[in-house]
């Protein structure tokens, strides 16, 4: 048999070991308190608590920008030990006390605000001031691991907590193509098949029994200034679509040095909604080739534009907390 195969094998088995083992061993508990959270934070205006959120982020700008974080078997061991439900529990805009960031730790944050294009869909869709958008790689990019971008959405709401989006390329990310830009994301993607995709998908199990796919419509029940929407309406799925005059080096270089040429005032992302065609689409079957006609299919909705420069610091990777949607 092949060592090298024995090898991953093994320690794929204690991952799996260690992951079973971690569930008895982490007690159920209520959302931790924030780790540094101003007081009446909540109740300010939206673009007040953006000011507050962007002073942490320019007070902690990296000199020097920080290697990318290891995805390994002790950061996989250490996902699973950590309370993923808090992903979509905790409400504060910061990160609870004692919270790793073992996926997509090293990150770029602009302010930004969300243009509609229709009115089609309510809430936040309907138009966002006052937000901040964070783009990162999921990990370090080795020779098996590929560049794989994400991003994380943050709109923010007088008066209430904010509301979040993430999105992905796909698990698989795009090879060892460094052009951050070159493809459109989802908040919906394939299951993975890999191996160690398969393990992170059982960890998030813990979570929401639908990992691969992220909530968007409390984006459409509450508009900015906070008020709830009567009937509010949502598409499932949404995509993120690079500019056209976005495209950096596909050869290997940090890619948060691209963030930084990005111009304050750029349409960064047109936000495409899938149409009702799909609204019944079974996820579970949900292939890499359906994308690309679900893409084709989608309907313009809005525009994410910058309102600053891109900066890395470390409140921004590990200061900020973006909550997940999780799927009921």
């Amino acid at each position: 048999m092949n060592k090298k195969f024995v090898s991953v094998a093994a320690i794929g088995a204690v991952a799996v070991a260690a992951f079973v083992f971690a569930d008895f061993l982490t007690p159920a508990s209520s959302p931790r308190l924030p780790a540094s959270a101003p007081a009446q934070y909540e109740s300010l205006k939206a673009c007040d608590k953006q000011n507050v959120l962007w002073n942490e982020i320019q007070k902690t700008v990296y000199k020097d920008l920080p290697d990318y974080r290891a995805l390994g078997l002790r950061q996989i061991i250490g996902l699973s030990q950590q309370e993923i439900s808090i992903k979509g529990q905790h409400l504060s805009d910061f990160a609870p006390k004692g919270w790793t960031k073992f996926l997509h730790g090293r990150a770029s944050i602009a302010k930004i605000k969300v243009v509609p294009v229709t009115n089609k869909y309510s809430g936040m869709f309907q138009g966002v001031d006052c937000g901040l958008l964070r783009l990162s790689l999921t990990s370090e990019v080795t020779s098996s691991r590929p560049v794989a971008p994400g991003l994380a959405l943050k709109v923010l709401r007088d008066g209430t907590y904010s509301t979040n989006i993430s999105a992905l390329v796909s698990l698989d990310g795009q090879g060892q193509d460094f052009n951050f830009f070159k493809y459109p994301m989802s908040n919906i993607v394939p299951i993975g098949t890999s191996f160690g995709q398969k393990i992170v998908h059982k960890i998030f199990l813990n979570a929401s029994p639908y990992p691969e796919e992220l909530a968007i419509k409390e984006f459409s029940e509450m508009d900015q200034k906070g008020h709830r929407v009567a009937n509010p309406l949502s598409p499932r799925q949404v995509f993120f679509v690079p500019a056209k005059n976005l495209y950096f080096s596909s050869q290997e270089h940090d890619v948060r040095n691209d963030f930084a040429k990005v111009p304050t005032n750029t349409v960064i992302y047109q936000v495409r909604a899938v149409s009702d065609k799909f609204k019944n689409f079974d996820y579970s079957k949900y292939q890499p080739e359906t994308v690309q006609a679900m893409l084709t299919d989608s309907e313009h909705i809005a525009d994410i534009v910058t309102t600053s420069e891109f900066l890395s610091s470390s409140f921004g990777d590990d200061g900020i907390f973006f909550r997940h949607q999780l799927r009921e």
